[in-house]
């Protein structure tokens, strides 16, 4: 009976230490939420890494998103659809059709002042959105700002809700390099010398 648990409980022993020690990484990530002091000495590794690192992680969210997702032009895109256009163009034939008519501008002529006047007016709003909208900077210190300002509960919540599944593999990692190291003990200290 003794033989079989050194063969057993060093795999055992070693995958629960592994899956153990994984999970409390991944909670000290976030976990102590503040600082926790020992008379007047802060204890090491207190506040979690998220917590006491979240104005760096925010910051660099932020930049991430603005080059990589949401810049400038993406601003100005967004509000100039092709809904948006048309409707600028119907706004712009109406407005030029009151203005010839009280001006006596014969329909040719206000034909080509329609046409000219819609793109203009398409033109110049896309180039305001772009240079007048909010630039890169004012984005990424909205993105930055919205970030520090959530709790670290909530933060922690969004982060472990779209990281769940890769934490828990994690942690089973954790677990199987755990066993295969009781089982590397098992072949040193149990197979090895009846070699």
């Amino acid at each position: 009976m003794e033989s079989w648990l050194a063969y057993v409980l060093p795999p055992l022993i070693g995958a629960l230490i592994g899956a153990v020690t994984n999970d409390v990484a991944i909670r000290m990530l976030f976990r102590p939420y503040a600082p926790l002091y020992l008379g007047k000495w802060q204890l090491p590794f207190t506040p979690g890494l998220i917590p006491r690192e979240r104005h760096h992680i925010s910051e660099s969210i932020a930049d991430t998103f603005v080059a990589h997702v949401f810049g400038n032009n993406d601003v100005a895109e967004l509000f100039l659809t092709e809904k948006v256009k048309a409707d600028l163009t119907v706004k712009v034939d109406e407005l030029i059709g009151k203005l010839g008519g009280m001006l006596n501008i014969t329909e040719p002529m206000l034909g080509m002042a329609r046409s000219m006047a819609g793109n203009y007016v398409i033109t110049e709003i896309a180039r305001v959105a772009e240079q007048s909208g909010e630039d890169s900077e004012q984005i990424k210190l909205r993105i930055q700002a919205k970030i520090d300002d959530l709790d670290v509960a909530t933060l922690e919540e969004l982060v472990m809700g779209f990281s769940r599944k890769q934490f828990r593999h994690i942690t089973w990692f954790g677990a199987l390099l755990g066993a295969m190291i009781g089982v590397v003990q098992v072949f040193l200290y149990q197979v090895l010398p009846t070699l």
